[in-house]
């Protein structure tokens, strides 16, 4: 079988990892030569993925195509479609959930829990917005947005105009309630094309600089928490007959949870299912979308933490002292071969496996620091 991933970065060189047990064929489009994924398979093509050309090409070496984000043209992925080839998650869900007002749509016409929102095109649409919703407000770009780009919080009316121009130039624009939150919390959720469908446990992720800094798996969520997020995850997959691995990112206020944001894919907060479940997110990813029997997503430990290893400065990346941290007891390093460090860059992660949370977390935070990239 010959799976292709647009796209090289390190969500797709842990699919590759995960399941070159089965000995499958990957094939990756990056846009740069060795990429982290591409150093660790033979089948790797550098090109644009916005080039039709180069993709019909790309995916004529494959039996199969999946994608590591959604950034791509949604009708790309209809232009390989229509070579005969499947593409999983499939062009129509991509479409969906790239645009996050489409999104956010979509989500409140199946019932399905968000925060108030609004399309912007104009400064008194945010105007007239925060009359209805008072401060703060979150604006955003309705495509191109992760790890805090492309998100601004609004204050007051003086910072709206700024706010316009800066975020305008990304394209088009949406306005969101600020949702005043007890918690971060987050799932994934898999789905072959079959049908069957098995949810993770759900976790809370810790942000600092909107980039997520922390991942906690334990016991602390009451069963009516994680059944209702159970409830939301499999209502979104099963009304989008959606195939493969989603990351659903959600707020927890009291005993109410408000979906934040879908992605389309593999997702940061499910890092810690390669060691703290009994199949990760890749391996489910790739049985969903060649329509496998899905794997166990239960935790094989009370408490599992990962921490993500963040850039600390501009220039070629050169990690050193990795021996303290992997002489530490159930603490697995995971570095993404990126040639180049920038502040705030994912490099890596660590997860960390513990009966104690706390001594969990501290092993976490005590290993992160003790690297250098």
């Amino acid at each position: 079988m010959k799976i292709g991933i647009l796209g090289g970065g390190q969500l797709a060189r842990m699919i590759i990892e995960e399941c070159n047990k089965f000995a499958f064929e990957f094939y990756v489009l990056s846009n740069e030569k060795n990429s982290p994924a591409g150093q660790i398979t033979k089948f790797e093509t550098e090109g644009d993925w916005n080039d039709e050309n180069i993709l019909k090409e790309f995916a004529g070496k494959c039996d199969i195509i999946t994608l590591e984000n959604e950034f791509i043209d949604y009708k790309k992925l209809e232009a390989i479609e229509q070579t005969g080839k499947k593409v999983f998650p499939c062009p129509e869900n991509i479409m969906l959930i790239q645009d996050k007002y489409i999104q956010k749509k979509t989500l409140h016409a199946s019932g399905i829990p968000v925060a108030e929102f609004t399309p912007v095109n104009e400064v008194s649409d945010i105007t007239e917005f925060s009359k209805m919703n008072g401060y703060p407000l979150i604006l955003k770009s309705r495509t191109m947005g992760y790890d805090g780009k492309g998100n601004i919080t609004l204050n007051s009316e003086s910072e709206i105009e700024k706010a316009f121009r800066e975020l305008r130039e990304r394209g088009e624009l949406m306005c969101e309630k600020f949702v005043n939150f007890d918690k971060e919390i987050a799932t994934q959720v898999v789905r072959n094309t079959s049908g069957e469908i098995k949810v993770y446990p759900v976790v809370e992720t810790i942000q600092k600089n909107h980039i997520c800094e922390l991942v906690i798996s334990s016991s602390q969520f009451k069963k009516d928490i994680t059944d209702r997020v159970n409830e939301i995850a499999v209502r979104i997959v099963s009304d989008l007959k959606y195939t493969g691995v989603m990351g659903i990112e959600m707020f927890l206020r009291g005993k109410e949870i408000l979906v934040n944001e879908l992605a389309p894919r593999v997702h940061n907060s499910g890092h810690y299912t390669i060691e703290g479940s009994y199949t990760s997110q890749f391996e489910n990813h790739i049985r969903a979308v060649l329509d496998l029997p899905l794997g166990n997503t239960e935790k094989v430990s009370e408490n599992c933490v990962m921490i993500n290893l963040l850039g600390k400065r501009d220039g070629e990346s050169k990690i050193r002292r990795t021996g303290k941290v992997l002489s530490t007891q159930n603490t697995y390093l995971h570095i993404y071969g990126k040639k180049l460090t920038r502040t705030g860059r994912k490099m890596g992660h660590i997860t960390v496996i513990d009966k104690d949370l706390n001594k969990a977390i501290n092993n976490a935070y005590s290993s992160a620091n003790e690297l250098e990239f």
